[in-house]
């Protein structure tokens, strides 16, 4: 591990111990922030849990509102994220921002002050299991705040297309993104294929996660696959605090398997 003497606080990684930061990290001192349908404090399988930040943003046709979450999830899907991210990082600072509702659906603008708020307040990774296909003009609403963290070295996550990994969903199709796709494979496996706008694999079929009213289920999507690989970040940062945050995918890309 070095620095570079025009940059002294920038710190690049050394391959091994890059390794053995993704090994034995344990997302200590990291947050990490779920853009989601918010996260039940209640179910058995988070017991323990307490939330950095528990927020939900909405719209009523004119303002945006923004109230406490209340360690409520309107769907079950931001449980279920949550869950993964802490199977990964157990000791990273999980924060809940509620932007989908209870049809698991959400607004550009509502996804982008929910981001804004997280980069407000220090998340250093963002997890989004969830895509866009609209219509052209809403790709610059989410490229707007991918900028933002891309310029303010945080690290943004995504899921792709369920459907097609070639069907171009955002924030996904973004470069500066970390986008993943899930396949059949081991839970701790993960794998980079490289020349894909959507370059990262890791478990997303049966997967066991909890869901509302205490109930458990097994599932299968990208979405499952993305909080993963944010629990890896998290694990890397956690060891490597002062990595450059625009040497993370690369770095990441090396540590995966080849596909």
């Amino acid at each position: 591990m070095g620095s570079d003497p025009q940059f002294p606080s920038v710190v690049w990684p050394d391959l091994e111990q890059a390794r053995a930061a993704l090994r034995s990290g344990t997302g200590e001192g990291v947050k990490v922030a779920i853009i989601d349908s918010g996260v039940d404090l209640s179910h058995p399988a988070l017991a323990g849990l307490e939330l950095e930040d528990d927020l939900t943003v909405s719209c009523d046709g004119i303002n945006l509102h923004i109230r406490e979450g209340r360690g409520t999830d309107l769907y079950g899907h931001g449980t279920a994220v949550a869950s993964l991210v802490r199977r990964e990082a157990p000791r990273a600072k999980l924060g809940s921002f509620r932007a989908l509702d209870s049809s698991n659906h959400a607004r550009s603008f509502v996804i982008a002050e929910c981001v804004n708020q997280a980069i407000n307040r220090g998340y250093q990774v963002i997890n989004c299991s969830f895509g866009c296909r609209g219509l052209p003009r809403y790709v610059m609403d989410y490229k707007e705040w991918v900028d933002r963290a891309y310029l303010e070295g945080v690290q943004v996550v995504a899921a792709c297309s369920n459907i097609d990994v070639g069907i171009r969903e955002w924030p996904a199709y973004f470069p500066s993104v970390i986008s993943v796709r899930g396949i059949d494979c081991a839970p701790d496996a993960f794998y980079f294929r490289p020349g894909r706008m959507v370059s990262f694999l890791a478990c997303g079929e049966r997967v066991e996660v909890p869901l509302l009213r205490g109930e458990k289920k097994i599932e299968t999507g990208s979405s499952y696959a993305a909080p993963l690989i944010a629990g890896k970040i998290a694990r890397l940062l956690s060891e490597l605090p002062g990595i450059d945050p625009a040497a993370v995918k690369p770095l990441l890309s090396v540590l995966a398997e080849p596909a």
